[in-house]
């Protein structure tokens, strides 16, 4: 809307100032999300739908039970909301992210509404990778079919964050692939790290701000030619939309801040995680993502050895599984397990800035 009023309302020309509506997306969406948070919250406390905890979990996660889950609608609704109202809706790549969101979004919603009210075990887990693949293929058939640089070269490679000159050609079938690798693993990594209060959210934001000025070096034509990033026109309006996750992820952490209020359940973690690797795949950052959000990784990672460690061996690796609860029964205490996370979180996002610097030397 704010993008319409710029391009026919010549009084409004400055409206077109990425600089002013990262600032009015950021701004708007947080306060959305603090505005209708007890509202919502007090829904979902009236509606039961409240967090089940497993019993082989630690036990000071029992006092939890009760707590409402969903927060994720509130998110998603401030993000979409805000994307509307500041973001150029004709800008491809935000149509792309915008139904890339409200699919995952949707499989996420499924899962936490069936826990209530069909099966606690929720939405079945192959059903769950099928929506996920539906949206990345619909990334890879965007970048076959309209692409990204104009090069296909590029557009079908894997490259290196820190060196333009090393690239890896993969082809159609192969780039399809490895985007479904990286989204599949990016949704389904934030969602395994939703289990302490605040975890997943603040390296949500940290890795969408980090993504968000990489999002703007790209698309700005002096400095993705310093920098050596593959220039692409009008991919700068992302950051529009990686402002709004960041406002309404700090608008809902202060409810969901130690002792949490409201859980974002999988309709917040599978789409917010779906997206980052979305945008990942656009900005042709897929090896800088794991870097930024090695905190996913390694709770992803944690499971799986966990599970195939005692698959094969009958013994496990970790006290439990995902690897935020090993630091818990090793004595660490919730808060202080979720603030180290949110500084490696922190410190990895400065090394990727870095790492993109070098591309520049």
């Amino acid at each position: 809307m704010l993008y319409f009023l710029a391009t026919y309302y010549t009084g409004c020309e400055f409206l077109k100032s990425i600089y002013l509506r990262d600032f009015i997306s950021f701004s708007l969406s947080f306060l959305l999300v603090l505005f209708f948070g007890k509202p919502f919250i007090h829904y979902l406390q009236k509606k039961k739908f409240g967090e089940t905890i497993r019993q082989e979990g630690p036990a000071s996660h029992m006092s939890k039970k009760g707590t409402p889950t969903m927060g994720g609608v509130l998110i998603i609704f401030s993000l979409l909301l805000t994307t509307l109202f500041v973001a150029d809706m004709r800008n491809s790549f935000i149509l792309l992210l915008v139904f890339s969101t409200l699919i995952f979004a949707g499989i996420g919603f499924i899962d936490d509404y069936k826990k209530f009210t069909v099966n606690k075990r929720g939405l079945a887990g192959r059903k769950k990778l099928l929506g996920q693949s539906v949206v990345a293929v619909m990334v890879w058939a965007y970048i076959k079919f309209v692409g990204l640089t104009g090069d296909t070269a590029v557009d079908f490679s894997v490259v290196s964050p820190s060196n333009a000159r090393w690239m890896v050609y993969l082809g159609g079938i192969g780039m399809l692939i490895f985007i479904l690798f990286v989204i599949l693993g990016s949704s389904n990594a934030v969602n395994i790290t939703d289990g302490l209060d605040g975890l997943a959210i603040m390296p949500t934001v940290i890795c969408a701000a980090i993504l968000g000025v990489i999002a703007y070096f790209t698309g700005h034509i002096e400095l993705s030619s310093h920098l050596q990033l593959y220039y692409t026109s009008r991919i700068g309006e992302m950051t529009i939309f990686l402002a709004a996750i960041c406002g309404s992820g700090l608008g809902f952490l202060w409810y969901n801040c130690y002792p949490a209020q409201i859980f974002m359940g999988d309709t917040g973690s599978l789409a917010l995680g779906g997206v980052l690797g979305v945008v990942a795949v656009l900005l042709k950052q897929e090896l800088l993502l794991p870097i930024i959000g090695a905190v996913f990784v390694m709770e992803a990672v944690s499971v799986i050895l966990q599970v195939g460690s005692f698959k094969i061996r009958g013994k496990r690796i970790f006290r439990m599984a995902p690897i935020h609860h090993h630091f818990e029964l090793g004595g660490l205490a919730e808060t202080k397990v979720t603030m180290r996370f949110w500084i490696t979180t922190i410190l990895l996002g400065i090394f990727a800035l870095g790492l993109i610097k070098l591309r520049g030397i």
